[in-house]
């Protein structure tokens, strides 16, 4: 039940974060953003100690799961104070906020490395999953560098990489529904990778091609903030004796 209602106050901090960045920016969005990405590691917590109670200590390759995927949530919450740095930066003229860029992007990828080895473990890894991930990689910037003519600049060595993650966890969550079956938490990791997959090619938009509409910050933040929330969801679902 805990968990749920965490799950619910992460959906009303996240609306209160959306009314305010999209009116003014400040201290007051920040906070509401830190505490919604808090929350989402809050639900992962609050599904182990569920699961721990309801099913007694869990074996280690669940374990296992448990701890990379809260660690990779946690990254996530690290790379949006980054973020919210560089916004703070701008916002007051400020140079060098790309740095909070870059340390962003290494954060969410170094969680995304995390996710990927949690999935990888617990229900198995394909070298499709690599090839699969490169192509799409490559057909994602086929189409923004030569359709949407964005401008990455210093960039785009890092986007490709961080890219190729996202895709990655990806095809990794796919491939586990293959392994294991499209249970309920598989489903919510594909969906929770797609959409944070989503989530970044609309922030690529509004950090490399000038749309920073209303419309597309609300956009980028609910595709992530799902992602996230799902991840973690996934964790209450886990039951398999391992």
């Amino acid at each position: 039940m805990i968990t749920f209602v965490l799950l619910v106050l992460g959906g009303l901090s996240l609306a209160m974060f959306l009314l305010f960045r999209t009116k003014e920016g400040g201290i007051i969005p920040a906070i509401l953003k830190t505490i919604t990405s808090l929350l989402f590691v809050a639900t992962a917590v609050s599904a182990v100690v569920n699961n721990y109670i309801v099913t007694g200590a869990p074996g280690v390759c669940k374990l296992t799961f448990y701890a990379l995927v809260i660690l990779g949530l946690v990254c996530g919450v690290i790379g949006d104070l980054s973020l919210d740095l560089k916004v703070t930066y701008q916002e007051m003229n400020l140079r060098h906020s790309d740095i909070y860029t870059f340390f962003g992007m290494g954060a969410f990828g170094v969680g995304h490395i995390l996710y990927i080895v949690a999935v990888s473990i617990f229900f198995g890894f394909s070298a499709w999953s690599i090839l699969i991930a490169v192509a799409l990689t490559a057909l994602i910037f086929t189409v923004s560098l030569f359709l949407l003519k964005m401008q990455f600049g210093k960039f785009l060595i890092p986007s490709i990489i961080y890219a190729l993650l996202l895709t990655m966890f990806l095809t990794c969550t796919v491939v586990a529904g293959i392994f294991a079956g499209f249970t309920a938490p598989v489903i919510m990791l594909v969906i929770g990778a797609a959409l944070f997959l989503l989530s970044d090619l609309v922030l690529s938009m509004i950090y490399f091609d000038g749309h920073e509409a209303r419309v597309l910050i609300i956009v980028n933040h609910v595709l992530y903030y799902a992602a996230q929330f799902l991840i973690a969801l996934s964790l209450y679902y886990i039951s398999m004796p391992l």
